[in-house]
């Protein structure tokens, strides 16, 4: 069954929808109120007047807009350049302004109510007049201004959000391109160790880690499923334990508990899991290795419990554990919580991630 083709409707770009906006504010704040006040006046035959005053407004907001705000932001003294620049605006606008609406002093005459003399009047109407003009004039100023720093603070917003993502993730790759490595030097030295005393298992063992290299290497997308970053788990389990064999007793609990839609970011385990085989306590003879990664109401929570030699502060050994940190700061925020605590000999790592949003 085919599939309708699409309909190509053009879509509103955004300079038109800017402008459409801004003319849409000129309209209801400042020539709405004038056709209102002559329809109810029945002011006739002065059309054109107003007509003409509505566009020296929409000129005044352009001409700010795109000319005068432009060239005077980001420079030296700006608010005196701007101030300066409408006031030159403001004249010229009244001048027009003026010329439109204010007739001859000869075809004005003082109503018969006023107690002054027609001087006075008529100097008294162009006052009113000049002064409700001003005030406008200032007033569609104030709106261009405020509309076109509103629209560079968005854009300024926009380029910083943009740049942020960049960088983090430029700093997630770089963290990610130090673990491989990482990762490859702590797993060759454990099959290098066991060519001398097994090559049959160490030969299983290059087998099970070009399977593990298979994903550190390849597995390059920002998620992963979680039954599938507990079966990596799992497989360098099986490893580490091929090489240290009864001397350290390993209990691995794995259990996505059904969560199979559920993703987390690759190889987000694997570091605090090498540091309990790195430092786990071969010589002592009740010491293991606990690892439990569960699932449980879209929260993954990982346990790592393991016996060290000495009291050696592990908390911050290599740069593994501060990758992870750095990388469950950038990816989760305030969704992870990592903490590590070594007492007795005894390290316990803990960590929770909300996946619920991820």
């Amino acid at each position: 069954m085919n599939k309708p083709a699409a309909t190509n409707t053009p879509a509103l770009s955004p300079r038109w929808l800017t402008f459409a906006i801004h003319l849409l504010c000129l309209i209801i704040i400042f020539i709405l109120p004038d056709v209102v006040l002559s329809k109810s006046l029945n002011i006739t035959g002065q059309s054109w007047r107003m007509y003409s005053k509505s566009l020296i407004y929409v000129a005044v907001f352009y001409i700010n807009y795109y000319l005068i705000i432009k060239h005077c932001i980001n420079k030296s003294k700006w608010v005196l350049r701007l101030a300066v620049s409408n006031l030159i605006l403001l004249i010229i606008s009244l001048l027009l302004i003026a010329f439109i609406f204010i007739p001859p002093s000869g075809h004005m005459s003082k109503p018969p109510h006023y107690s002054g003399s027609a001087e006075e009047y008529i100097m008294l109407r162009h006052a009113t007049f000049l002064l409700r003009e001003t005030t406008m004039i200032i007033l569609t100023v104030g709106l261009s201004v405020a509309m076109k720093l509103s629209d560079n603070w968005i854009k300024i917003t926009r380029q910083h959000d943009q740049m942020l993502a960049i960088q983090r993730k430029e700093e997630l790759e770089s963290l990610k391109r130090q673990l491989n490595p990482h990762f490859l030097f702590n797993t060759l030295n454990s099959i290098y160790a066991q060519i001398a005393l097994s090559p049959n298992s160490a030969q299983n063992a290059v087998h099970q880690l070009s399977s593990l290299l298979r994903y550190v290497l390849y597995e390059n997308a920002p998620s992963v499923p979680l039954s599938k970053e507990l079966d990596f788990i799992n497989n360098y389990v099986k490893l580490m334990s091929m090489r240290i064999g009864n001397r350290l007793p390993v209990k691995l609990s794995l259990d996505p508990g059904g969560h199979d839609n559920l993703h987390i970011a690759p190889l987000i385990f694997i570091c605090p899991v090498e540091n309990a085989f790195k430092h786990g306590n071969t010589g002592m003879p009740d010491a293991e290795i606990t690892i439990s990664i569960t699932c449980s109401n879209s929260i993954v929570e990982c346990l790592i419990i393991n016996h060290t030699a000495g009291n050696e502060n592990i908390k911050n050994s290599g740069i593994g554990l501060g990758n992870l940190q750095r990388r469950l700061q950038l990816i989760y925020g305030e969704r992870a919580k990592m903490t590590s605590q070594l007492s007795d000999n005894i390290f316990v790592f803990n960590l929770k991630i909300d996946l619920s949003s991820f």
